[in-house]
């Protein structure tokens, strides 16, 4: 009898490591993971030691290609209909490491394949630290709060990121709108790459 009992306890033990693995650490994210938000989806890789690549798929099928350094700065956006790339004027390694009392400024000019836009200064401020949660998965995030400018100083538009340091990428933004009201986009779940089907 009590062999019975230890071949039934081993025989999920395989299943309660793979339950205990299933948030992507900061090691394991290296080989991708998977965010869902509402019938959306996003494939995160590394491609290199700096650059990630992001696969977005929309309800209806629609993809969509995206370029971050570091998963914080968008560098390119592809998809069926348009092409947009951010280039940088501000050497993006400077900016690291974040922490809690950061404070940072990019340049970058907005382009598409012909033409290049007038330079936008992005501020940049870590206004604090929070846990994220995703599902069961819960991760420590930077408050990022950015400014944007034209050349003139005119504030064109304001978010706030909440940005993973362990998974290196932006796992939610909040927008401020008229009347001091505030709308926050998180995603709702996250997973291993390799647990998710191909595309």
């Amino acid at each position: 009898m009590p062999y019975r009992i230890l071949m039934f306890v081993l025989a999920f033990l395989p299943t309660a490591r793979a339950a205990a693995q299933e948030c992507p650490t900061a090691q394991s994210a290296k080989a991708g993971f998977v965010l869902e938000r509402q019938g959306m989806q996003a494939e995160v890789r590394q491609t290199s030691e700096n650059f990630v690549h992001v696969v977005n798929t929309y309800p209806g099928g629609t993809k969509q290609d995206v370029i971050y350094y570091r998963g914080l700065f968008e560098i390119s956006r592809f998809d069926k209909v348009a092409r947009r790339f951010n280039v940088p004027l501000t050497d993006l390694r400077s900016i690291f490491p974040l922490d809690s009392k950061s404070r940072r400024a990019v340049t970058f000019a907005p382009a598409d394949p012909g033409k290049v836009g007038a330079p936008i200064s992005q501020e940049m401020t870590v206004v604090g630290q929070e846990n994220l949660q995703l599902g069961h998965c819960t991760y420590p995030v930077l408050t990022i709060r950015n400014r944007f400018m034209n050349a003139e100083g005119r504030v064109l538009s304001e978010h706030t990121d909440f940005y993973s340091a362990d998974l290196g990428f932006v796992l939610g933004k909040r927008y401020d709108e008229k009347g001091g009201r505030q709308t926050t986009m998180l995603y709702q779940s996250i997973r291993p790459l390799s647990r998710s089907a191909p595309l």
